[in-house]
């Protein structure tokens, strides 16, 4: 039974550690305290010593502790029972390993329900917000260039929590929806990886936009880069490092904006027992907002659609009446209420964007400013020159050591160009001497033919001459005369094939060895067990061609379109065929037009990059069993050797 406790125990760790709520821990104490009622018969005391053997305590004092996110300072007593001070416990160990009595006592804590049945001046349980004032504040944080303020910002429109926005989170646009993401990289689910569609209160390609600016932060980077190396396989800990070096910087950008202590019409009230606004309240308030805009109907399909809004649940084809339990930690996110419409804020002001044309030596300048600069994209480095141009103009005002510095830049750029047009020419030299090789190889190609030719002619005559000559009696010709004779007659023919001087006869003396043609197989008139049972290159081609007709007519024929259809990718055709990647590659470059226009009819295009075929890939789609169907649908079970196996 010990081991069965042990193991138990590792369980409610591994759920537990990472948690900042007692509202999220304290379903995981229940289900414990629920098997050690069931299964064992310890007693109270003999719980304690046993739960200390299996690591219990041990395991959760090890842990970082924090008042009111994942512990309670509670009373410390001496000997005699006296208080002699305060420390903090994890709430696992003050709600696990108690008997019936002493868990009702614990568990008569209200926060969540005073949250909830907290009610206003006007009789109004919870806490209203002005969808207006909210969106207009998170708009201000969005378009700012401070890391701290767009971070909250971005928490502020999409719900998500500080470490997701930094370093995690992923938003990918979804086709025919402006105010919804996909969204991948959440915290606090070990081991999975789901990926879910959120709403947004802003356009998802604004938020998809300030969320790459952000990322391209120097300092965030910096900090990103000090996690991965403090904990290197422990992405838990990268993600509450990221959040203990950045919470105190984003929770002033919060109260400053959405209201602190100090404010007397905060923005976002605030909520019961708090006297300042945080990134929890946000999570909140959008959830509230988001769920009040796109959610219509029952009071049960509102907490669904919040519940896997947070993340709490996410929804699958497997989704269980037991997982709808996660849906009592979204009531802890639920004290906020909207009796105003909540609207779209529309496409934000951005100024539209105009081609230019550039030479190529200008675009590697304009490249290398990018990196200088660390600006996001090349428009952001011809809007720098044009600012630094415009101050240029009045550089007659401008102080000594300035303008001393501007006649730097300037050489520099100078320089650089002088540099690009060298590269340029080396470029070319080495392009025309590799002209000039592959003509000397083609000639000496030729002129190899035509010896193996003129030798073959020899060998044809001496081999008359030697079958057409008089019997022994009257040969008038010994055999060295014969010899000298041959030897005359090539030096004669290279003399006539080569320009200049002769070839020693040693050279040509041995004919040349022919190698006979080989024969042409009909690849596409095998079958699939013959052509996947070959390994020579020919097979190797029709095997890659069958792949492609054979996921083409899937998609055609078989799928339904409700997410089922596998876009045409060197991953799909290496899996399919067995052949090298490298081969593949080739052969789609070979069959671009085919492979763009198939994956185009059905949306599966890279919407950024559809040019490039090598950029698809199949997300969030079971690729196995597909391939497995179209394996055994269209190339008779021979391809998809993974599957097979």
């Amino acid at each position: 039974m010990s081991k069965l406790v042990q193991e138990k125990v590792n369980e409610l760790f591994e759920a537990a550690k990472d948690l900042q709520s007692l509202e999220e821990i304290k379903p995981y104490c229940e289900q414990f305290n629920e098997w050690i009622n069931q299964n064992t018969n310890y007693s109270v005391d003999s719980l304690g010593t046993v739960l200390s053997r299996a690591g219990f305590y041990k395991k959760f004092k090890s842990l970082p502790l924090e008042q009111g996110k994942n512990a309670e300072s509670v009373p410390k007593h001496d000997a005699q029972g006296n208080v002699t001070g305060n420390q903090l416990k994890h709430y696992v160990v003050l709600l696990c390993g108690l008997n019936d009595q002493e868990w009702k006592q614990r568990n008569e804590t209200t926060r969540v329900s005073d949250r909830l049945t907290n009610a206003d001046e006007g009789g109004n349980k919870g806490i209203e917000i002005d969808p207006d004032a909210y969106l207009e504040v998170t708009e201000k944080l969005l378009a700012s260039d401070d890391p701290h303020e767009l971070a909250v910002g971005l928490i502020a429109a999409t719900g998500r929590r500080p470490h997701e926005i930094l370093a995690r989170g992923k938003f990918t646009a979804v086709d025919g929806e402006s105010y919804q993401a996909m969204f991948e990289g959440q915290g606090k689910k070990r081991g999975e990886k789901p990926v879910f569609r959120i709403s947004t209160l802003f356009a998802a390609s604004y938020i998809i936009e300030r969320l790459a600016y952000l990322r391209k932060d120097a300092n965030l980077k910096e900090l990103l880069k000090e996690a991965s190396e403090e904990f290197p396989r422990d992405v838990a800990a990268q993600n509450k490092a990221i959040e203990d070096k950045r919470g105190n910087s984003l929770r002033r950008v919060v109260q400053k904006y959405f209201g602190g202590k100090d404010s007397n019409e905060p923005v976002l009230n605030f909520r019961y027992g708090q006297d300042h606004n945080d990134c929890k309240a946000l999570r909140a308030a959008c959830a509230s907002l988001v769920t009040e805009r796109d959610c219509k109907g029952s009071l049960g399909a509102k907490m669904y659609f919040a519940a896997c809004f947070l993340g709490h649940i996410t929804p699958g084809d497997k989704l269980s009446d037991s997982d709808l339990k996660h849906i009592a930690t979204t009531l802890g996110y639920s004290d906020y209420y909207v009796t105003k419409p909540v609207g779209f804020p529309g496409d934000l002001p951005r100024e539209k964007l105009a081609n230019v044309r550039v030479k190529s030596s200008d675009l590697e300048v304009i490249r290398y400013l990018q990196g200088q600069l660390e600006a996001p994209n090349h428009q952001s480095v011809v809007s720098a020159l044009i600012e630094s141009y415009n101050k240029g103009l009045d550089t007659a005002t401008l102080p000594e050591s300035a303008q001393q510095e501007l006649a730097q830049s300037e050489a520099q750029v100078k320089q650089l160009q002088e540099t690009n047009n060298q590269l340029e020419a080396q470029v070319k030299q080495l392009q025309e001497a590799n002209n000039q090789l592959e003509a000397q190889v083609r000639q000496l190609q030729e002129t190899n033919n035509q010896l193996e030719a003129a030798n073959n002619q020899l060998q044809q005559e001496k081999d008359a001459i030697e079958t057409s000559a008089p019997q022994p009696q009257t040969v008038t010709l010994n055999v060295t005369e014969l010899d000298y004779w041959l030897e005359k007659k090539v030096i004669e023919m290279v003399s006539k094939l080569t320009i200049g001087g002769a070839i020693a006869p040693a050279t040509i003396a041995t004919p040349a060895k022919v190698t006979p043609p080989k024969e042409e197989i009909d690849w596409q008139a095998k079958t699939d067990a013959e052509v996947w049972g070959s390994k020579t290159p020919g097979a190797a081609v029709e095997k890659i061609r069958r792949s492609y007709l054979a996921i083409c007519l899937y998609n055609d024929t078989v799928a339904t379109g409700d997410g089922d259809r596998l876009a045409v990718t060197n991953q799909a055709l290496r899996d399919l065929s067995g052949c090298n990647g490298l081969m593949i590659r080739d052969w789609i470059e070979k069959h671009k037009d085919e492979i763009i226009s198939h994956n185009a009819k059905y949306g599966m295009e890279n919407k950024k990059d559809p040019s490039n075929p090598a950029s698809y890939a199949n997300k969030g789609k079971d690729t196995n069993k597909i391939l497995l169907l179209i394996n055994e649908e269209f190339l008779s079970g021979e391809g998809f050797k993974a599957g097979r196996n």
